[in-house]
């Protein structure tokens, strides 16, 4: 191979998605910090499913599950966090311009992140549920276990959300580009913007309220549906419209922006 084969090979390696990917990855696997909330993120969610189960009723599938949900509580945060840090540390690190450089198409650039996130984030959530819902069934004495029937699909729905909610973190952090500003924004549009718009007395706007992952989520964490939110299946449909959405608006954006 001569010298200018190799420097084509590389730059084509460089700025094809896979190369792009590669790069995210290495520099998420280099950063101390993300292995560090992983766990945290793992062994929050263990430790606050024990304290819920061990302070909880009788031993009971949906008390099961509610503990595990408690425990995803923090959880999710970490994972929040993650998803952040995937966007802004390229940004805080004044790294970003030499990374722009060398893939110019910034496409690939948020796909490449958000895709990361949201690996990063299933298999956070993933451990973590799997850890957690044996302690919440042990700590009980009992009243669930994987084979019942619904448990499954709430594990894995939780699972899911985890992978959205990290990725909904990294589009809002290409967008705002810090790591305080993206944390606040990403749980306010989970939590809070669908609350303010629920006091609109519009039918309308209450469904629009229903839609966003933090409500169309509230029937993931247990077998008993709670007839007043989304389906399970209803609210997993909305929760990766709203991720999609998040990821296309990043896309546009870093386009209009410069580094």
């Amino acid at each position: 191979m001569t010298a200018t084969s190799a420097a084509r090979s590389t730059q084509a390696s460089r700025v094809s998605f896979g190369g792009t990917f590669a790069s995210e990855l290495l520099k998420a696997r280099s950063l101390r910090s993300t292995w560090w909330l992983s766990a945290s993120a793992v062994i929050s969610m263990a430790l606050i499913t024990a304290f819920w189960t061990v302070a909880g009723p009788q031993p009971t599938e949906q008390n099961v599950l509610d503990a595990v949900a408690k425990g995803f509580g923090a959880c999710e945060i970490l994972i929040i966090l993650i998803g952040t840090l995937i966007a802004t540390a390229d940004y805080e690190h004044h790294a970003i311009s030499v990374f722009l450089a060398a893939v110019p198409r910034r496409t690939p650039v948020v796909l490449a992140k958000v895709l990361l996130s949201a690996v990063i984030g299933l298999a956070v959530a993933g451990v973590a549920t799997v850890l957690a819902f044996p302690i919440s069934t042990a700590l009980h004495g009992g009243g669930a276990s994987f084979a019942d029937p619904g448990v499954l699909r709430v594990l894995g729905e939780i699972t899911l959300f985890g992978a959205c909610v990290s990725a909904i973190a990294t589009s809002v952090g290409l967008v705002f580009r810090s790591t305080i500003a993206t944390l606040g924004v990403t749980l306010g549009f989970l939590y809070l913007v669908p609350i303010v718009i629920s006091f609109i007395p519009l039918d309308i706007f209450t469904l629009i309220s229903d839609t966003f992952p933090g409500n169309a989520a509230t029937n993931f964490f247990g077998t008993t549906a709670d007839p007043s939110r989304l389906d399970p299946i209803t609210g997993l449909i909305a929760t990766l419209a709203w991720t999609t959405a998040w990821v296309v608006f990043a896309a546009a954006w870093i386009k209009r922006r410069n580094a």
